[in-house]
């Protein structure tokens, strides 16, 4: 007998119901796709990269992240099962296999699906910028557990079981809880909103009722703002997005109004040139811009003439600063031309002495 017809009956003997030639065909196919298919992984990772996106660099990446993420366990699973299956083996063994098979190939989805959660998650976080908010974690936490839940209910329905009761227990139970802690998932809900929609942020100024804060931590369940007292103010984040916000920390110009009088006796010049004395003091000013300054009408007092203007930066210049600094420079302009001027509500009288033949501004 020849060296041929010693590897024909070698491969003619029979194991475990297979002939050592089925036996090497699937060691064949398995060694095979053993190596191939984390080949084709790593080209089409290499070549995604590698490519300019045209359409959306997003679906390029996800690709990618989805890509990287298949692990040598699936591709092991996957050689092995279609290696198997090559060869005749007893039901019971091969039960054995499909739900193996099913198993492995659910853990793949289910690690699809969290990256792709956690992938969508930190580009909105990029998109939003800033510090990061604990809402985010809760969010990674709810996705990893929901998509865990549904990969296992989709294995038990592929394996035959019957999960209609399964899920319609964990529908009354997940309705019983959510009752019973209402109030705290309304208070993370509306923390989800405010990390999604983003409101406000850390470092606003918050004007709600007779409230006035900045926020210093938005957390899962509440609010923090450091009022203009100095106490801190606390608000769950469910009655914080149902009451009107007035948020100055993303104000581009602010206004203010300030009511003048002049006194009756003013000349008439004087009164026609106020409204450029006003516009030239502002205009020495940073960050300032008038909106108007005019003759309003009668009081009891004098001819009240009302001042609008702008502070056009007012992160660098803050409001009050610069209507500060626009009074003093009136105050000067005016006492120079031998005049005094009160805003009314704003700033308390100025009266200074004034020499014979002076011309007054009183305050109504």
């Amino acid at each position: 007998m020849n060296f041929m017809d010693t590897l024909r009956a070698l491969g003619d003997r029979v194991v475990f119901g297979n002939t050592l030639g089925d036996w090497a065909h699937a060691l064949l196919i398995f060694v095979a796709l053993l190596t191939v298919l984390p080949f084709v992984r790593l080209l089409l990772s290499r070549r995604l990269r590698a490519l300019h996106p045209h359409q959306s660099a997003t679906a390029l990446e996800l690709a990618i992240t989805l890509i990287e993420r298949t692990t040598r366990l699936f591709i092991f699973a996957i050689a092995a099962y279609l290696a198997l299956k090559s060869v005749d083996l007893p039901r019971r063994v091969d039960r054995v296999i499909d739900f193996a098979i099913q198993v492995a190939i659910w853990t793949q989805v289910a690690l699809w699906g969290v990256e792709a959660a956690r992938f969508a998650i930190e580009r909105r976080m990029r998109q939003l910028g800033g510090p990061q908010l604990p809402t985010f974690t809760i969010l990674r936490f709810v996705s990893l557990v929901l998509i865990w839940a549904l990969a296992l209910l989709m294995l038990l329905s592929n394996l035959g079981v019957n999960i209609t009761a399964l899920v319609t227990s964990l529908g009354i139970g997940g309705v019983a809880f959510a009752l019973a802690i209402q109030n705290v998932l309304g208070d993370v809900l509306a923390s989800l909103a405010i990390a999604l929609d983003k409101p406000f942020q850390i470092g606003d100024e918050l004007h709600f009722g007779d409230i006035n804060g900045t926020v210093e931590q938005i957390g899962i369940k509440s609010t923090r703002l450091r009022s203009v007292d100095g106490e801190q103010v606390i608000i769950s984040n469910a009655q914080l997005l149902t009451t009107q916000l007035h948020n100055f920390g993303r104000a581009r110009e602010l206004r203010t109004t300030l009511v003048l009088a002049l006194s009756f006796d003013t000349p008439s010049e004087t009164l026609r040139a106020f409204p450029q004395l006003v516009e030239r003091v502002l205009k020495s000013l940073p960050a300032s811009r008038l909106q108007r300054c005019c003759l309003r009408g009668l009081s009891a007092s004098g001819l009240e003439f009302e001042v609008s203007f702008f502070a056009t930066a007012p992160a660098q210049t803050p409001l009050p600063e610069l209507r500060q600094q626009f009074m003093l420079r009136l105050l000067e302009q005016l006492r120079s031309d031998n005049l005094a001027v009160v805003a009314s509500g704003a700033i308390a009288p100025v009266k200074p002495a004034s020499p014979p033949g002076a011309q007054q501004v009183a305050t109504p």
